[in-house]
């Protein structure tokens, strides 16, 4: 979802298409709770990259967009970190 928002974003502010192709390769997890760590690190992760991105852009609209994304991204995080703690207790 927000991987078009930043291609809009890109397109509009350099006058320029994204080319290339990720190759990110989705890593295996070798338990339910390794994933929601992995899930919960990625987010944070997500997190300070996209406040980086954030300083450096002008005041307006692009800068009101990530600052959406960043909370969605909180958001997630708080969820992924509920259910590592809540998979914790379970295990007590």
């Amino acid at each position: 979802m927000f991987r078009q928002m930043f291609r809009q974003m890109y397109r509009e502010l350099t006058g320029h298409e994204v080319t290339g192709v990720s190759k990110e390769v989705p890593e295996q997890v070798t338990s339910y709770t390794a994933g929601l760590q992995q899930a919960f690190q990625g987010e944070l992760s997500a997190i300070e990259k996209y406040w980086n991105i954030w300083f450096g852009f002008p005041l307006g609209v692009y800068k009101d967009t990530l600052y959406g994304i960043i909370l969605d991204e909180q958001k997630h995080a708080s969820k992924y970190n509920n259910l590592l703690l809540l998979n914790s207790a379970a295990y007590r």
